[in-house]
């Protein structure tokens, strides 16, 4: 417990007055209701303090003087991090004749800096940036309303077995563990299709087999425009899709832009090798493949099961954030001229 100077001074005078710490602590409880009274070592050490410095109040902390080969290592790890950041801890050590550890602590410590990896980016071609900037700063035109009313859709496929990411799953030990993780040679997966609205999730619809233009629109027909058309205010509704091959077929393309007119995004508007505008790649598929593995799924039977389970668990109000957020990145389309925009 910290004491402030009315309360150093008040046990330090109780003190020369009795000299005796039992004196003292009931003298402070009579004075400071409902507060336990400070231990012999506390009130040894105001005493002792007042003694030596002529003050209640403790010392300042004494500012560690860094030793010289600290001050040099971190002058020299300053100079590689100018030149090239990229530089492993072991390769520093090696260089600098230091341990790893030091090296660690004086850049995370000394530095202030933390290690961070590459991002894995699309490789957008020289049209792409003006395509994406075009998209971009259409969709940020279009009335605050329509943007509730705009369906964002894509496949994506789900394993049976649960990935591990290598990266951040980890075993600390003394010693190498001989502990794995079974992967089957070929895991059995399945192939969902959704869209996704601020104001709901149409699907998920199980592929049975690859996607191409003719299961496809098949699916386009069977399943979803069916259930468009019973949805309130389906009139109003926007349709995206990405240019993979089965949705730029002119049979798709055609019997799209039959039932949406103008207000399908067809293949010429919306920007190839551009992920981070479709709610499907940058949220859906993402909080899916972090959730539907509880519990593990046995069987694909399974597997669907909890996909399905966990799309009708997700709120809307988290879907008008995801749709908030598509605003805030064509914002940022625009401002990086079409350059990549993800942090993380």
């Amino acid at each position: 417990m910290k004491y402030d100077l009315e309360k150093r001074i008040f046990l330090l005078e109780k003190y020369i007055k009795f000299e005796q710490i039992s004196s003292v602590q009931h003298a402070y409880r009579s004075k400071f209701k409902n507060e336990p009274a400070p231990g012999h070592n506390t009130i040894m050490g105001i005493v002792s303090a007042f003694k030596t410095t002529g003050s209640v109040l403790p010392k300042p902390p004494i500012k560690k003087q860094p030793c010289e080969k600290r001050e040099e290592a971190k002058n020299q790890l300053k100079d590689m991090v100018a030149d090239s950041a990229t530089f492993s801890s072991r390769k520093a050590s090696s260089a600098l004749g230091i341990s790893q550890t030091l090296v660690l602590s004086i850049l995370h410590d000394d530095l202030h800096l933390k290690p961070y990896k590459y991002h894995k980016w699309h490789k957008l071609e020289v049209h792409d940036y003006e395509k994406r900037v075009e998209f971009a700063t259409w969709f940020l035109s279009l009335a605050a309303q329509v943007k509730f009313f705009f369906y964002f859709s894509d496949e994506a496929y789900f394993y049976l077995t649960q990935p591990i990411n290598s990266q951040n799953n980890r075993i600390w030990a003394e010693d190498q563990p001989l502990e794995g993780v079974e992967m089957p040679l070929h895991d059995k997966k399945v192939l969902v299709w959704c869209a996704i609205s601020a104001e709901g999730i149409m699907g998920p619809y199980y592929f049975e087999e690859s996607v191409n233009k003719d299961n496809y629109l098949e699916m386009l027909k069977t399943y979803f425009w069916r259930r468009h058309v019973q949805t309130p205010n389906n009139t109003k509704y926007y349709f995206q899709q990405d240019g993979a091959t089965p949705h730029t077929a002119d049979t798709v393309q055609n019997w799209l832009k039959d039932k949406f007119s103008k207000k399908f995004v067809h293949k010429k508007m919306w920007p190839a090798r551009s992920p981070d505008l479709n709610p499907c790649d940058f949220y859906l598929w993402g909080h899916l493949k972090a959730v539907v593995y509880n519990p593990l799924p046995k069987t694909l039977e399974d597997l669907k099961a909890n996909i399905t389970r966990e799309i009708k668990k997700i709120p809307k109000n988290v879907l008008n954030s995801v749709f908030l957020n598509l605003e805030n990145r064509c914002k940022k389309i625009i401002s990086a001229e079409g350059g990549h925009i993800e942090t993380k």
